[in-house]
């Protein structure tokens, strides 16, 4: 097996909060769920489908096989296509939700009455591929460098900076970034604006205008395999999608100066320095305390209050489950579940749903 201390160090510190090595994720979590809600989900009678970010789509994918078992039938489908996407597909109304990782543009077409709903929050990490450097740090000014393809070889002066007394390789670095429009770049982007202002010049979105001599790939899984696959590469990824490419993982520098891995300490402390807005959009980019990790992202299902009545039920059951029941089982899946002050925020607008 090819070096992958740093995923195998990542993936057992988010799932248990320590620090080790494993070989596989935690196993799947058994969900419960109380007589009545369970008696809502077997009486559902129309299917609902959803589509867009990939950053968590392997939360929904398990999410969705508990829930279709219960209700003894495919009920409910979701198919990753990326943020940008999802969310033209529910503005055209071909979708029943939207999943997306970044918040839509004011000249989008989407539904007067659309309502946020914040699921569960992950890492974006920083994946690389040198077998020689089992551990890498790296600063934002360091990235935004990187990532504009302004250092060329991995023994750049800069990335020494971060890793003193590390030996890095005169090889050269091969940028990887997402290809079709993404919530995960957008938070990328948007961190790297933040905690890099006077460094980061390509701008935040779902789509940037990157370095003719980087290369793009399709959704998060498709950035992992190219890193996978090319020795020197460097990209960003979910971390679900990380570990099961078995990807080296850097420590990213945070606003305090920590140098942090993305457990789900540091992925928690993020999302509890965010101010919430009515809408329950928030922002945990670039948190300003010490143990967060840095590129921690939020993702949401988008809704139309309005819709007919069957819809209405199927998706206000299917909600109350990911917001209730579902959440035991993010950890295990690489994902951190939602504070319980926004959970319960979440969960109040979930009536606003109707026909």
């Amino acid at each position: 097996m090819r070096a992958s201390l740093g995923a195998a160090a990542v993936i057992i510190s988010l799932v248990l909060g320590s620090t080790g090595c494993v070989g596989e994720p935690a196993s799947k979590v058994v969900i419960k769920v109380d007589d009545e809600l369970r008696q809502q989900m077997v009486a559902i009678t129309t299917s609902i489908s959803g589509g867009g970010a990939s950053f968590p789509d392997a939360y929904y994918q398990a999410v969705n096989v508990d829930f279709n078992a219960i209700v003894g039938s495919e009920v409910v489908t979701y198919a990753k296509s990326g943020s940008s996407d999802g969310r033209a597909q529910l503005g055209a109304r071909t979708l029943d939700f939207a999943g997306s990782d970044s918040l839509p543009k004011d000249d989008e077409k989407l539904p007067a009455d659309l309502l946020f709903f914040p699921t569960v929050a992950a890492p974006i990490t920083i994946s690389y591929n040198l077998p020689e450097v089992p551990e890498l740090k790296l600063g934002p000014e360091t990235l935004a460098l990187i990532f504009q393809a302004e250092l060329t070889t991995w023994d750049a002066p800069e990335i020494r900076a971060d890793n003193p007394g590390v030996k890095l390789p005169d090889r050269p670095i091969f940028v990887v970034h997402r290809s079709d429009g993404s919530g995960t770049t957008k938070n990328f982007t948007t961190y790297l604006s933040s905690a890099a202002p006077a460094t980061w010049r390509l701008g935040a979105g779902d789509e940037v205008s990157w370095p003719r001599s980087t290369q793009g790939a399709e959704k998060n899984s498709g950035v992992a395999e190219v890193i996978k696959t090319t020795t020197g590469a460097i990209g960003y990824a979910d971390l679900g999608d990380a570990a099961k490419a078995e990807l080296q993982i850097a420590r990213v520098r945070n606003s305090s100066g920590n140098y942090m891995l993305p457990s789900a300490d540091a992925v928690a402390e993020a999302l509890t320095g965010s101010a919430i807005s009515p809408n329950l959009t928030f922002d945990p980019l670039n948190a300003r305390t010490p143990g967060a990790y840095p590129i921690t992202a939020p993702t949401w299902i988008l809704v139309s209050a309005s819709q007919p009545a069957s819809a209405a039920e199927s998706l206000r059951v299917y909600l109350r489950f990911l917001l209730g029941p579902a959440q035991d089982q993010a950890l295990a899946l690489g994902y951190v579940p939602l504070p319980s002050d926004l959970a319960e925020k979440a969960n109040a607008q979930i009536d606003r749903i109707s026909s």
